[in-house]
């Protein structure tokens, strides 16, 4: 339970924080080819005897560089590169899994989130990563900003936009790997992109908008945590979404009634 209860607040910290500027920039799709692409490692792992959270971080890390090549080298539009990894992740990972001749019950922890599976050397790996993923943000913040409302000006002042860009969807895999337990690959995404589209409805300010969504994370992965706990054999992560999604309805009616 303590464990748990970390790892809670981990991930909800840290995937509420990438997810603003997911959304900002518009990047869920990226997000969902990469998770594909960790349950495929996680599958792999699972059939081979080996580390899933170190094979979740290598194909997150290979699905990045894929959906940068193919989208370049290949010419086509993003989506259509993002399209192309989603679906091939995908049958990966069923194919590994169905390779897989022996009952492994962990495997269901990575698609459908079990915060209480958490152990504490992967507690202290997520801690690690998160931590990694805050201080990039907070050296590249000016950066980050710059190139997310006006990537044309933030080249002409010598900024690189592409490769601001690639460096927020390693962090956004790195995030996606270390949520895996928590949360599930079905829905990581949503623990990403719910609480910043919440916070997006609430404020028009940048650094309220990232307090919002932390706190929403940081809230909605412990009422998850609680719940499951005590409901015994509902998922974590299906709770945690559906708090999510209840908070987000809600940031909808507040805005629809409240004054221009």
């Amino acid at each position: 339970m303590q464990n748990g209860l970390l790892g809670a607040i981990i991930v909800g910290s840290c995937c509420s924080l990438i997810g603003v500027f997911v959304v900002l920039r518009g990047m869920s799709y990226i997000g969902a080819g990469i998770a594909h692409g960790c349950l495929a490692g996680v599958a792999l792992a699972f059939l081979m005897g080996w580390n899933p959270l170190l094979l979740a971080i290598t194909f997150a890390l290979i699905m990045v560089i894929l959906i940068e090549t193919i989208n370049k080298k290949a010419k086509l539009n993003m989506d259509t590169a993002i399209g192309v990894l989603f679906s091939f992740a995908l049958a990966l990972a069923v194919l590994f899994i169905g390779m897989i001749k022996r009952y492994t019950p962990d495997i269901m922890s990575y698609l459908f989130g079990n915060l209480l599976g958490i152990s504490t050397n992967e507690l202290w790996v997520m801690g690690g990563i998160s931590i990694f993923v805050l201080l990039i943000i907070i050296l590249f913040y000016k950066e980050i900003l710059f190139s997310t409302f006006d990537p044309e000006m933030a080249e002409v002042y010598g900024i690189p936009a592409g490769l601001i860009s690639l460096l927020l969807t390693v962090l956004m895999g790195l995030t996606i790997v270390i949520s895996l337990q928590a949360v599930g690959e079905l829905l990581v995404l949503a623990l990403i992109v719910l609480p910043a589209s919440t916070a997006y409805k609430l404020t028009t300010s940048i650094h309220k908008m990232i307090i919002i969504s932390v706190s929403l994370g940081v809230f909605a992965s412990i009422a998850g945590l609680i719940i499951s706990y005590y409901l015994e054999n509902i998922p974590s992560g299906s709770i945690i979404v559906i708090t999510l999604g209840i908070c987000f309805i809600i940031s909808l009616l507040i805005r629809k009634v409240k004054p221009n």
